[in-house]
C-alpha cells in the first residue's frame, strides 16, 4: 500500500426480517496507513441530494503500520469516497476521480471492491474432505484464472485449486467458488490468487494468509 488511504471494500444486505418488512445490514472497510495517532477517517458519500460525512470507527491494527476502520452503510448512498484526515492534511481514494458507486440492494447481497482490492476472500469454510472458498474479482477480462493456494501442513508441501464462476453481483464483482480436496485435514491455510491480463492479483490477508479449521466458525470476510 503506498497511498495514505485506500477503500477496501462496501458490503450491502437486504433481507426479510420476518415481519412483512425488510431489515438492512451493510459497511466500508477503509485501510489508512497510521500516520499519527489523532486521525479521523471517514466515507464522504452522496445521500440523496447532499452529501455528507460518514465517520469510522477503528477496527484493528494491520501488518506494515496499517489500520482498519470501518463505517456503517445505509442503502442511500449513491456515490462515495473514502476520507483521510491527519496531521492537518486530508487525503482521498475517490476512484481516479471518478467516485465510486454503492450496491443499492433490495432484497439481495452484494460487494464492491476498491481499485487496489482486485481479489477478495468471500468466505471460506472446512468441512473435511473439502474446502470450500467464496472469492469475488473485478471482471477485468473475459478470460481469467480464480483460485488459491494452500497448505495442510504449514507449507511444508503446497497445492492449487482453481474455481468456477457463479455469478455477478448487482455491483459488477463476480463470484467464484472453489471446492478443494484436503482429505482428513482439520487445518488448512491458504492465499487467494487472480490471474488477468497477463497480471496476477493475491489476496492474502495482508501477508499473512488465511487459516482455517474444521473445529472454529467459517471466515466470513463480507459478514
Amino acid at each position: 500500500m503506498t497511498a495514505p488511504v485506500e477503500f477496501g471494500i462496501a458490503t450491502s444486505n437486504s433481507y426479510p426480517s420476518g415481519t412483512g418488512s425488510y431489515s438492512y445490514r451493510g459497511s466500508f472497510d477503509i485501510i489508512v496507513q497510521n500516520l499519527a495517532f489523532q486521525k479521523q477517517v471517514s466515507i464522504w458519500a452522496q445521500v440523496g441530494a447532499v452529501w455528507k460525512d460518514i465517520p469510522a470507527v477503528y477496527s484493528h491494527s494491520l501488518p506494515d503500520n496499517l489500520e482498519l476502520w470501518e463505517a456503517p452503510a445505509s442503502n442511500s448512498e449513491s456515490q462515495f469516497v473514502a476520507k483521510y484526515s491527519v496531521n492537518g492534511t486530508s487525503y482521498w481514494d475517490n476512484h481516479y476521480g471518478m467516485n465510486y458507486i454503492f450496491p443499492v440492494v433490495f432484497d439481495e447481497f452484494s460487494v464492491i471492491a476498491g481499485d487496489n482490492y482486485r481479489v477478495v476472500l468471500g468466505n471460506a469454510n472446512l468441512t473435511s474432505p473439502n474446502l470450500f472458498i467464496t472469492i469475488g474479482v473485478q471482471n477485468l477480462a473475459y478470460h481469467k484464472g480464480v483460485g488459491i493456494v494452500f497448505t495442510t501442513d504449514h507449507w511444508g508441501t503446497f497445492h492449487s485449486a482453481y474455481g468456477n464462476y457463479s455469478h455477478t453481483m448487482n455491483g459488477g464483482l463476480e463470484v467464484w467458488e472453489i471446492a478443494a480436496v484436503v482429505g482428513s485435514a482439520t487445518e488448512v491455510e491458504f492465499a487467494v490468487f487472480y490471474q488477468v491480463n497477463g497480471n496476477e492479483y493475491w489476496d492474502n490477508n495482508f501477508s499473512r494468509n488465511y487459516q482455517v479449521t474444521s473445529a472454529a466458525p467459517a471466515i466470513d470476510t463480507w459478514g
